[in-house]
C-alpha cells in the first residue's frame, strides 16, 4: 500500500505533471508547485506538531484523526480507505517522520453530508476518546455561514484544543464548484487560535480563472475530489507540513474569549440511562446502525409502539438532536414539544437520503426544560430513529 501512495503522490506534487481528468473527462489539467504552495494559509503555533513529530521519530505511537463530511469520508476517491486525501496524508506523515509506520494510529472520522454542528456532537466518542495527536477539521463546503454555524465551528475548535491529549488542530478549507467555501469566518477562528490552516480553493480558484485548470481536473461533480484530487490535497497538507515542522514551536496559550461564540463546547450527550431521561415511552432504547452510532432510541411503528413520548429534563441553554432519515416510507415524522410548545418536526423519509443523520439545534435559554419527542398525529405507525441528545449549559 505505502508503495502505490508514494505513486499517487508523486503524481499529486511533481511541478508540471499532467494528471488525467478525475470526472472522466477527455480535457486534462496541471496540478503544479505554484498551486500547492497557495495552500499555505499558515502555520500556527506549531508547539502540539512538534511534540508529536518528536513522538513519530522515538518510534512511539501517533494517532492522527480527521474530522467532517463526505470529502474527509473519502467520496469519489477510488478504494478510499487507501485513498482518500485522509489516508493520503496520514501515509505522508508517517513516511516522513516514523521510522516504524506500524505505530500510526490512523482515525477518519468524516461522515458524508454532516455540518461542524454533528461534529460538536460526536467528537468526544469518535475523535477525543482516541486520545489523538494531530487533528485535521474539515467542513468548509458543509458548513453555512450564520452565526449558528460560527459558533458550532468554534465550539468545536475549542473542545478540541481543550481535550486531554492536547492535540495539534489543523484547519482545512474545501470549496464548491459555485465557489461556496465558509473559509472567511474559519480562518478568522484559526487566526484566533493560532491554528495551522490549509485552503485548497486558495490553491485552485486562481487557476480556474485564468483557464489553466478545470474544475473537472479536480473533481467529478459540485464538491467532491476525485482520486487525483484526493492525492492533491493530501499533497497539500503535506506541503503544510514542511512549512510547520521549520516553524519554531512556541508555547501554547489558549485563547480565554472566543471569537465568535463557543456556547456549545460544554455539550455533553445523553445516553442510555441517563439521569435527563424522564421515560423513554415508545422510544425505547435500541441497536442502530448509521455511520459510528449504534445506540439511540427507535420508535417501531409496525410493532404497535403507540404514542408515549420520549420525554426529557434537561438543564441547559441549548439542545441538539441527531435522527436518522431513510429513503423508506416506512420512517415517519416526529415532533419535538419544549416547555409544552411545538418546537419542529422532525422528518425520518426524505427521498434522498441514504440512511445519514440529520443534526438539529435548540436555543433554549437558561433553566430547566421539559422536553418531549412524540410522532407527529396519524404517524404512529411509522418507524422513527433516534440517534443522539446533546445538553449544553
Amino acid at each position: 500500500m505505502r508503495r502505490m501512495i508514494r505513486r499517487v503522490l508523486g503524481l499529486a506534487l511533481s511541478g508540471s505533471l499532467l494528471l488525467g481528468c478525475t470526472g472522466g473527462a477527455a480535457a486534462q489539467g496541471v496540478f503544479t508547485r505554484e498551486m500547492t504552495e497557495r495552500s499555505y494559509v499558515s502555520a500556527g503555533n506549531t508547539q502540539r506538531l512538534h511534540r508529536a513529530i518528536d513522538k513519530a521519530r522515538a518510534g512511539e505511537k501517533v494517532t492522527i484523526a480527521y474530522i467532517g463530511g463526505s470529502i474527509t469520508e473519502g467520496l469519489y476517491a477510488e478504494m478510499r480507505e487507501t485513498q482518500c486525501y485522509a489516508a493520503l496524508s496520514a501515509q505522508i506523515f508517517a513516511d516522513k517522520y516514523m521510522p516504524d509506520a506500524q505505530q500510526l494510529v490512523y482515525v477518519n472520522a468524516g461522515i458524508s453530508g454532516t455540518p461542524s454542528l454533528l461534529g460538536v456532537m460526536r467528537c468526544a466518542a469518535d475523535v477525543i476518546a482516541k486520545a489523538p495527536d494531530v487533528v485535521f477539521v474539515e467542513f468548509a463546503v458543509n458548513d453555512a455561514s450564520d452565526a449558528d454555524a460560527h459558533m458550532a465551528y468554534e465550539s468545536l475548535v475549542r473542545k478540541l484544543l481543550k481535550s486531554e491529549s492536547e492535540p495539534a488542530v489543523i484547519l482545512l478549507f474545501t470549496i464548491l464548484k459555485n465557489g461556496y467555501t465558509a473559509q472567511a469566518h474559519m480562518q478568522k477562528i484559526g487566526a484566533h487560535y493560532d491554528l495551522g490552516m490549509i485552503s485548497v480553493g486558495d490553491a485552485l480558484t486562481p487557476t480556474f480563472k485564468d483557464g489553466s485548470l478545470t474544475w473537472e481536473d479536480y473533481s467529478p461533480d459540485e464538491s467532491h475530489p476525485g482520486t487525483a484530487g484526493h492525492a492533491f490535497v493530501a499533497g497539500l497538507i503535506g506541503h503544510y507540513f514542511d512549512r510547520a515542522q521549520e516553524t519554531a514551536p512556541q508555547e501554547y496559550a489558549l485563547p480565554d474569549a472566543p471569537v465568535y461564540s463557543a456556547a456549545l463546547e460544554p455539550l455533553d450527550n445523553i445516553r442510555k440511562g441517563d439521569p435527563a431521561i424522564a421515560g423513554e415511552g415508545s422510544f425505547p432504547s435500541a441497536a442502530v446502525k448509521c455511520y459510528t452510532y449504534r445506540q439511540g432510541w427507535r420508535h417501531w411503528g409496525d410493532r404497535g409502539a403507540g404514542k408515549e413520548p420520549l420525554s426529557l429534563r434537561v438543564d441547559a441553554a441549548y439542545m441538539t438532536l441527531v435522527f436518522m432519515q431513510q429513503n423508506n416510507k416506512k420512517f415517519g415524522t416526529a415532533e419535538v414539544y419544549i416547555d409544552g410548545a411545538l418546537r419542529d418536526t422532525m422528518s425520518g423519509h426524505d427521498e434522498k437520503a441514504w440512511g445519514n443523520p440529520v443534526t438539529r439545534l435548540y436555543e433554549l435559554g437558561e433553566g430547566t426544560h421539559m422536553v418531549e419527542i412524540r410522532m407527529a398525529e396519524g404517524e404512529e405507525d411509522r418507524d422513527f430513529i433516534l440517534l443522539d441528545i446533546g445538553a449544553a449549559k
